[in-house]
């Protein structure tokens, strides 16, 4: 059975408006809305012919637009010829019929000059479209326009009746979606500057299946009824069955470290300690628990491309190569393993993950620019009754494979972690709450299970889900920022009130209702050092790191959840 993997070069989704997993789906044509006529062609016509005829149009409109571009100014921006020779065509070739806006629209008392309108008709899909040269989420420095095209077009999107847009320079396409509810950054890009450059078709063809004029709504009437809400809404589906499948993964990995640690024959110590009352089934099965936070976090942390810096490229080569979990995730993924009793994987593990150990003045990560990570996550000695144990490569890439698949439609897929929300990761806290670990000795051999217990009730230990912490941040949180703001007048004033702050959460658990107050504080920081009501993806980053270092604070009874939560 193969394994679907999605790597796009050309696409970035923030905020899961679309499931990466769903991009491959619709690529094949597996979902709904991706026969010919759906597009409006006749069913004897071949949607890849008429994809290929766009892309064809596409090539000849970038070289026009470059020569234009060539030509102007370096200091102008680029807007006119940007519509004119590159956007507008290319909307027509995606079944567009764009119509120019010369008046602002005036909402709430505030001005939105929204460029376009897909077709002739104030209810229709917004269509923003700026010069090559303006960057999606930065205002000019004049001011004028008061937001960047972005913000702009989100705000729009926020208090109107209508559900999606387009927002583009040209070099890069965003489908934007009401997040009035949300406090993350939401948006589908396409690089098309990456894709056309590259002579990338495959990522074209996927641009144009969702970008096409049937995927959005024809008026603000059947927003809820067009194909782009459907993907969206299959998509949170599709979240959801991912979550289950990784609850599953967990549990079958810790199964299998588990018993690959107890009964490998190198680790007598460890059976010695059983047998000897030195450790206890709970121990132990909180040092498995953190040995698979750590590959969860370095298997996000590697998805994300956080680790390490572009500008060191040899130092990344040398990682990917020779310290990576996804070095692992490759050879668990292909089964052509077996048992044979060598270990030198694990022994391998070992190394990586000392790699992330220590103070600052004593780690070994430092050689590839890797920095020491805080907490008891990575803390020395945190593995001590397994650290020296053996591990057969088949128990640890088997482990890994359940952390790394799982089945959709007869096909294994990859675990896509770098579209994981950090929430996600408290369901997989949550299921773990139920299990009461046990050791046991059956017919001379040492066994690892976990049985359904009542952890949970006896440490008060309980998910909070995501509803339940949006009307937490609704109803406690909100009315303190508003109080707290109220007649300050400058942005020293506002952005010292807001790092003043203290939010704290006694019984943190993985830290759901803290990361949620972080997002909501880190919104309203940027929105004040932005002038922003819709600040984009770096000043919003910027602004949640500055609340987390100061003003989140989380207790609680159980070590592995503040571990988790710190991370």
């Amino acid at each position: 059975m193969g394994v679907a993997s999605v790597n796009w070069v050309g696409l970035q989704i923030e905020g899961n408006l679309i499931a990466p997993d769903l991009t491959a789906e619709l690529l094949a044509g597996e979902v709904k809305g991706q026969a010919s006529e759906n597009f409006g062609f006749g069913k004897s016509d071949k949607l890849a012919d008429e994809i290929a005829i766009a892309w064809g149009d596409a090539k000849a409109y970038w070289a026009a637009f470059g020569r234009m571009l060539a030509r102007l100014p370096e200091e102008e921006t680029a807007t006119s010829i940007t519509r004119e020779y590159w956007v507008v065509p290319l909307l027509r070739s995606l079944g567009f019929d764009p119509v120019y806006v010369r008046n602002a629209e005036i909402v709430d008392g505030q001005t939105y000059a929204i460029s376009h309108r897909a077709e002739i008709g104030e209810h229709k899909p917004p269509i923003h479209v700026v010069g090559c040269r303006i960057d999606l989420e930065k205002r000019p420095p004049s001011g004028n326009p008061r937001l960047s095209a972005h913000a702009l077009v989100q705000e729009y999107l926020n208090r109107t009746e209508h559900l999606w847009a387009i927002v583009t320079n040209g070099l890069r396409w965003r489908l934007l979606r009401d997040s009035s509810l949300m406090t993350r950054l939401t948006y589908v890009e396409f690089d098309l500057e990456q894709i056309l450059n590259g002579e990338n078709f495959a990522e074209f063809s996927l641009f144009y299946r969702l970008f096409h004029r049937s995927r959005l709504p024809q008026g603000v009437e059947d927003a809820d009824e067009c194909l782009l809400e459907f993907y969206h809404q299959e998509s949170l589906q599709q979240g959801g069955r991912v979550r289950d499948r990784l609850r599953d993964g967990v549990e079958k990995a810790l199964i299998q470290f588990g018993n690959g640690f107890l009964q490998h024959k190198n680790s007598e110590e460890l059976r010695s300690r059983f047998a000897n009352g030195g450790i206890t089934a709970t121990d132990y099965y909180r040092q498995l628990l953190r040995l698979i936070y750590r590959l969860l976090f370095l298997m996000v942390s590697e998805a994300r491309d956080l680790l390490l810096e572009e500008s060191e490229p040899e130092k990344r080569r040398v990682y990917q190569e020779y310290y990576s979990v996804e070095r692992l995730r490759l050879l668990a993924e292909r089964p052509t393993w077996r048992r044979e009793g060598f270990q030198d994987l694990w022994q391998g593990l070992r190394v990586t993950f000392r790699l992330f150990e220590g103070d600052v003045e004593n780690w070994r990560g430092e050689m590839l620019g890797l920095s020491p990570l805080n907490g008891d996550l990575f803390g020395t000695g945190t593995l001590s009754a397994i650290d020296d144990c053996g591990l057969d490569n088949y128990d640890l890439l088997s482990a890994i494979r359940y952390l790394s698949l799982y089945e959709q439609k007869g096909q294994q897929r990859r675990v896509n972690y770098a579209a994981i929300d950090v929430e996600e990761f408290g369901s997989v806290y949550e299921s773990l709450l139920d299990f009461h670990p046990q050791v046991r000795v059956i017919n001379g051999r040492y066994e690892f299970l976990l049985v359904s217990g009542s952890e949970r009730k006896t440490t008060g230990s309980y998910y909070t889900p995501r509803e339940l912490v949006q009307q937490l941040i609704k109803s406690a949180l909100e009315p303190v920022i508003e109080e707290r703001l109220a007649n300050l007048k400058t942005q020293a004033e506002q952005e010292a009130a807001l790092l003043d702050l203290t939010v704290i959460d006694p019984a943190c658990g993985s830290g759901h209702f803290l990361l949620a107050a972080a997002r909501r504080l880190g919104l309203e920081l940027a929105r004040v050092r932005t002038g922003e009501a819709e600040p984009g993806e770096r000043p919003r980053r910027e602004a949640q790191r500055s609340i987390i270092q100061n003003c989140i604070y989380g207790v609680d009874l159980n070590p592995l959840a503040v571990d988790l939560c710190k991370v």
